[in-house]
């Protein structure tokens, strides 16, 4: 269970929701137009795919934000967001769990700028955050094989 002996962040599933004043700062940089992988009620974007949409399936053109379920299917969604970038010219941001002992994050960063995330993202608003190491992988700019990190302790309290 990792460090101490409770788990404070506990889910019955794997939808997570983006913190508002995480997103709301990446934003400002980028101005997004289409979430790749929502619900109605927790979308960033006016623009959105839903489960039943099923955003795997669907082009991704323009500049996406995607905070992809963190499930076995969270490979299928990277690549999309690499493709899909390549194919429509778009930029892809995606919000997911550092997965750097993976082939397929290999094979993915090396098209990507990377931005690490330092602080625990309190994903559905809970005052915890999530304990994994969590980074943007944002496909389609031309900062592809730069890394930096964003202070999401320094973004939480303002």
């Amino acid at each position: 269970m990792g460090i101490g002996k409770i788990n404070n962040f506990k889910s019955d599933k794997v939808v997570y929701s983006t913190p508002i004043k995480l997103f709301n700062y990446i934003n400002q940089e980028f101005n997004f137009t289409l979430d790749v992988c929502a619900l109605p009620e927790n979308a960033k974007c006016y623009n959105y795919f839903t489960p039943e949409m099923d955003g795997l399936k669907q082009d991704w053109k323009g500049i996406c934000w995607m905070n992809p379920p963190f499930n076995k299917e969270l490979k299928k969604w990277v690549i999309k967001a690499r493709d899909e970038s390549v194919k429509h010219n778009s930029i892809v941001c995606c919000l997911i769990p550092v997965r750097s002992n993976t082939v397929w994050w290999k094979e993915v960063c090396k098209n990507a700028e990377i931005r690490f995330i330092i602080g625990e993202v309190n994903f559905n608003d809970l005052e915890r955050g999530l304990w994994l190491p969590m980074c943007l992988m944002i496909f389609g700019t031309n900062k592809i094989g730069q890394f930096s990190v964003i202070d999401y302790k320094q973004i939480r309290k303002s």
